[in-house]
């Protein structure tokens, strides 16, 4: 992806994650415009939360009762802006599961056809691998990555399940990475 970066010339690149003056620094620099949405944070506010029904209890279960339409109404609207590159990083992991395949296909929406996407996913619910993180892009082949807040993975994906995320894609690469994390690049 970094190559892909550094070769082409002014791609329009959705970066999710907390705002990064890093990256928005290196892909200016590559003369790239970038646009940055943080959606964890966003998903863990009640307000995002179905109301009962029939005067049932409420629930605060997320994953449960997580209103994915109105979430994706509200947070995902890129006011007709489409894009080259997606970097969505690792942010699946934290968001309710049930956001997850309605991402995805929004994701694919908003990307030019042969934009280029790129997730990271968990293996592991818990552990220090897994703290949630801001990855900054750097001119090596090494990615800094730092402490990005208090936010547990949610859901651990197996490969099947990404794949069915990627449906509708033209190519889709796998890589293992260290502290057991999938790296793929879809091609739309």
């Amino acid at each position: 992806m970094r190559r892909h970066l550094q070769e082409t010339d002014s791609l329009r690149v959705l970066d999710f994650g907390l705002t990064s003056p890093a990256n928005i620094n290196y892909l200016t620099s590559l003369g790239h415009s970038v646009y940055m949405a943080n959606i964890v944070q966003d998903a863990t506010r009640p307000e995002w939360l179905k109301p009962a029904e029939d005067g049932a209890p409420a629930t605060t279960d997320l994953d449960a009762n997580f209103d994915v339409e109105r979430f994706i109404a509200a947070n995902l609207d890129f006011s007709g802006r489409d894009f080259d590159v997606i970097l969505l990083w690792d942010t699946a992991n934290y968001l309710p599961s049930s956001m997850v395949p309605a991402l995805f296909a929004r994701l694919r929406e908003v990307l030019r056809p042969e934009g280029r996407l790129l997730a990271f996913f968990h293996g592991k619910l818990t552990g220090p691998e897994t703290a949630f993180s801001r990855y900054q892009l750097s001119d090596s082949d090494d990615l800094v990555v730092l402490d990005g807040g208090e936010f547990p993975v949610r859901q651990v994906y197996q490969t099947r399940q990404v794949e069915r995320f990627l449906e509708g894609f033209s190519n889709v690469r796998f890589f293992l990475g260290k502290d057991n994390v999938r790296e793929v690049i879809a091609v739309r």
